[in-house]
This record gives structure tokens, C-alpha cells and sequence, in this order.
């Protein structure tokens, strides 16, 4: 354990230290990364397992010091229960979502800052079960888009390397029920995921 207090305390050292010495300015450049986390699926109503592991690639363009445009894939679980007057209904799937987004970088010290994110993600559903009442409808669209947004924290250890964390969620997506026309919101797979990444210029 000792070794481990070792260890760290001399790497914030030297991270440290580098930081000092320049502030980075990613303009014009391409960053590439993976991505690891937790996917808590929202749109579960009863105790169906809600928590699930969930990865994801990164590709990021800096048109501008504080913004970026992200093109990211990722894989994870979802699905959405309910019960309606008469019907009921439950669907466990996954998805290849692309999430297409325009983030906001604010400084908070140095080359440590926080973000803000808006987009879309396409998804293209790799996984469907239904488990739907008698005669409802089961054929919905297995390619949909829903509305993703986020935000979290971006540090980088040099000019080429970031580490970044998120908190995001995507809603919004195709209605999965014979919802009546006053019901405005989708009745839609909804989940929430948090994000750990690494990210690369090699440039």
C-alpha cells in the first residue's frame, strides 16, 4: 500500500509539474480514445436488473481552443417496462449507438476543465426481447435516433494525452407502446451512462 501512496504522489508530481510549464491549446487537432463505464437503464418501471457494463471508442475534433465535435461508437444495454390500463409490456436489447455531439470546454485551472455536451445518437438495435401483452404491436424500428446529452471533466497529462470523465444520458428515443396522442413524450429506452476515457493526438 505504501508503494502504491508512492507511486501516485510522484506521478501528480511530475503531471503537475508539466502542467505548469505550458497550457495546452488543442486547436485544429484530432484526439482518439476509448472509453469504460457504468449504463444505468432509466426506463425500467419494475426490479429488473438496472446496472450494466458499457464501452465505447472516441474520435474528437477541435475546431476551436474551448469547443469540439465528437463522433463516438458505443455498445450497451437497454430496455423499458410498463403497465397501461389493459397492456403491459417489457423489452431488454442492446444497441451500436453513434452519438454525434458539439461540447463546450470552460477552464477551471490550468489544463483541468469542465464540459458540456449536446447531440443525437443513431442506434441500431443488435439485441430485441419482447415481452409484450396479447396482440401488441412488437415491430418497431430497430434503427432510431434519440436525444443525448452530458457533461463531466477533461484533464490534460500533456499535449498529446487526456483523461476525461462523463456523466450522459440518452432519451427521448421511439415510442414502444399504442400510446394515446396526448401522451407527448416517447415511451422510449432511456438510459444513463458514466464514462471514464483516455484520449490521443498523434499527431
Amino acid at each position: 500500500m505504501k508503494n502504491i501512496f508512492i507511486i501516485i504522489f510522484f506521478s501528480n508530481t511530475i503531471f503537475s509539474q508539466e502542467a505548469e510549464e505550458f497550457v495546452v491549446n488543442p486547436r485544429n487537432n484530432w484526439f482518439f480514445g476509448i472509453e469504460i463505464g457504468n449504463n444505468k437503464i432509466t426506463s425500467f418501471s419494475f426490479d429488473e436488473p438496472k446496472n450494466y457494463f458499457q464501452v465505447g471508442l472516441l474520435a474528437e475534433y477541435y475546431f476551436a481552443k474551448h469547443w469540439s465535435a465528437t463522433a463516438r461508437v458505443k455498445y450497451f444495454k437497454t430496455g423499458l417496462s410498463f403497465i397501461k390500463s389493459a397492456s403491459y409490456g417489457t423489452f431488454k436489447g442492446a444497441v451500436i449507438s453513434v452519438p454525434l455531439n458539439i461540447k463546450w470546454e470552460y477552464r477551471i485551472v490550468k489544463n483541468f476543465s469542465g464540459n458540456f455536451k449536446l447531440g443525437i445518437a443513431l442506434n441500431n438495435e443488435v439485441e430485441s426481447n419482447y415481452d409484450y401483452s396479447q396482440n401488441s404491436k412488437t415491430d418497431y424500428d430497430k434503427s432510431f435516433t434519440s436525444f443525448n446529452s452530458g457533461l463531466g471533466f477533461n484533464y490534460f497529462l500533456n499535449k498529446k494525452m487526456s483523461i476525461y470523465g462523463e456523466y450522459e444520458s440518452y432519451i427521448w428515443g421511439n415510442d414502444r407502446d399504442e400510446s394515446d396522442f396526448l401522451e407527448i413524450e416517447p415511451n422510449s429506452t432511456n438510459n444513463n451512462l458514466i464514462n471514464f476515457g483516455i484520449k490521443y493526438n498523434f499527431k
